[in-house]
């Protein structure tokens, strides 16, 4: 069974929720919340593996929750806005239901996140060379060093490595299978679902908000972050600073 959280300040919505997740013999409700802060407090001590998310609550937004959960945890936010299903996806969430929740929806939902637990059968890897990525992409087989991948962004169970030179290749791989292959000195988690190259920023322009826009080296990609992933940057390379 996947050990389960609730957040939503609507307590009704918890309870229909929770109702329709009862006849989930795969999903084990261990806990609710109301509130973002009480719901990081429930990470901490109960380990969840889902978290069934609300966006509209008060004090702090549900989308504040993605900074503090593992990349492990699947989050599937569950809400009445029809209009945020793109910021969902790209701050890393795992599906995205529109209330009101029918039983028919949610089956599909935990259908999908039982395939994400099952592991595929083993197979023997290529010898991991650092600095160099073999990628097995639909377009083909691929060999890229380091310096030519600008940044690498996860998508569910797949991974979108932009770089110099060509189109971004889709793969299916989670952004931490790739620490073994690229030099840790070089690359850097500005965010849950984001890798970013050190080695080929050129300059850090300014974004929407408290974003920025981030320039990279013989390219002419751009890549835009928000506030969390600017603060990031800028700390990890402060820190590079001899």
């Amino acid at each position: 069974m996947m050990r389960a959280i609730l957040v939503d300040d609507e307590i009704s919505a918890i309870h229909w929720l929770g109702d329709l997740l009862s006849s989930q013999p795969e999903i084990e409700v261990v806990g609710t919340a109301t509130s973002v802060a009480a719901a990081v407090t429930l990470l901490d001590t109960l380990h969840p593996e889902v978290v069934f998310l609300d966006i509209s609550m008060p004090q702090a937004c549900g989308m504040a929750l993605f900074a503090s959960v593992h990349a492990d945890i699947r989050i599937v936010l569950v809400t009445a806005h029809n209009d945020r299903a793109l910021e969902a996806f790209e701050a890393g969430a795992f599906d995205y239901i529109l209330k009101p929740v029918t039983a028919a929806r949610l089956s599909r939902t935990i259908e999908r996140l039982c395939l994400s637990r099952e592991k595929p059968a083993p197979v023997s890897p290529p010898p991991v060379e650092l600095g160099m990525l073999t990628i097995n992409a639909r377009s083909g087989l691929t060999r890229l060093s380091s310096d030519q991948v600008l940044w690498i962004q996860a998508q569910q169970n797949y991974s979108v490595i932009y770089w110099a030179g060509g189109k971004p290749l889709l793969v299916k791989r989670l952004l931490g299978d790739f620490d073994k292959e690229l030099p840790a000195e070089q690359f850097a988690r500005i965010g849950r679902s984001l890798l970013v190259n050190l080695g080929t920023l050129r300059e850090i322009g300014k974004g929407d908000g408290n974003g920025a826009l981030l320039h990279f080296v013989a390219s002419s990609a751009t890549l835009a972050i928000g506030r969390a992933a600017t603060f990031r940057l800028r700390q990890l390379l402060a820190l590079r600073q001899p």
